[in-house]
């Protein structure tokens, strides 16, 4: 059921938390502590950084509880998961709810990550926009993965289909009023590494859903399945490490080393076919609304470099040919109806 804008009623953000799973990053949790305190000195609002020991067994857990910074309090929280539930996924959940219980702004980033300093600031800025949900941006490093030539065909192949894929993605989120008419193409990254919700939004849509990974598209999704305003940020930027080992077993890490190694890799699991996003479009034109789909899960059926350089052409051809035409049709009924 979605629920009713409240914009000019809901209360004023006076306090800001970012939610951290850890769980041994011992070599990198200084280094996110001190950007996180160059960021809260850029806003005007109290800042806690909520750290998620999880599982730790080297000194992240003392490394978080030593750190002294004017600008930044730090939370620790100590916990050990029974094996089967030690994702990073179910750990940001966790660390997630137990933000979330003090109100305000809710933030999460990884341990391995480095905010700029105008990230708390950018999503403050957002949500004084009337954004519910902010995602930021993030990059990353990976020359290791670019100097191989399965990482680089991946790279390239889902580069140049990504960008006619977002150009309908957004078509469809303007007909369907959830970015607006005259808003420019969003990044769409939706990454725990750099996201941003008001508090009591959170708890009223039922917080971060329980998974293993793709933990923070899935918490996008349940968001706009709400009604709430979803933005994207290029100012609320981050940096990840472009590491090969990783907690989560579909996380990025994984994600790389099979880019490496794979002679045609695996493809993001949001890539959608050409015919499956002509259904979407038809039925948007026909005045059918339905959520965009989940990238948490498959899109479809599953893709590889070779699908994406195989299909390209017929992806142009549908934005060139149909989507974009169609919505300058659109477009313009839209404006009609609105100075009537």
């Amino acid at each position: 059921m979605l629920m009713t804008p409240w914009h000019d009623t809901r209360p004023a953000l006076r306090h800001v938390t970012v939610a951290i799973p850890v769980r041994d990053e011992a070599k990198r949790l200084h280094r996110l502590l001190q950007a996180l305190a160059g960021a809260a000195q850029a806003c005007d609002l109290p800042v806690t950084a909520l750290v998620l020991a999880n599982n730790c067994t080297d000194a992240s857990e003392r490394i978080a509880r030593s750190f002294r910074s004017p600008a930044l309090q730090v939370s620790v929280h100590s916990v050990i998961f029974p094996v089967s539930t030690a994702s990073a996924g179910r750990a940001r959940r966790v660390a997630m709810d137990l933000a979330a219980r003090t109100g305000g702004l809710l933030m999460t980033t990884d341990a391995d990550a480095i905010p700029a300093q105008g990230w708390i600031r950018a999503a403050l800025d957002a949500m004084g926009d009337g954004a519910d949900l902010v995602c930021g941006s993030i990059s990353a490093d990976v020359p290791h993965v670019l100097a191989t030539p399965s990482g680089a065909r991946i790279t390239r192949a889902e580069e140049a289909y990504s960008a006619l894929l977002r150009r309908v993605r957004h078509r469809l989120d303007q007909v369907a009023g959830r970015q607006s008419a005259q808003s420019q193409t969003p990044h769409y990254m939706e990454s725990g590494a750099s996201m941003a919700i008001r508090a009591d939004l959170y708890r009223a849509i039922g917080g971060l859903p329980a998974l293993d990974f793709g933990e923070d598209r899935a918490l996008v999704f349940r968001a706009e399945a709400h009604g709430l305003a979803v933005r994207y940020s290029c100012d609320m930027t981050a940096r990840v490490s472009g590491r090969l080992q990783g907690r989560a077993d579909g996380g990025m890490a994984a994600c790389l080393r099979h880019r490496m190694q794979d002679a045609d890799p695996l493809a993001d699991q949001a890539m959608i076919l050409p015919d499956a996003l002509r259904a979407m479009w038809d039925e948007a034109m026909s005045g059918s609304i339905r959520a965009y789909p989940d990238r948490s899960v498959p899109a479809g059926p599953t893709l590889r470099a070779s699908d994406l350089e195989a299909r390209l052409a017929d992806l142009a051809a549908l934005v060139d040919g149909t989507v974009d035409p169609d919505f300058a049709r659109w477009s313009d009924r839209h404006a009609a109806m609105v100075v009537g």
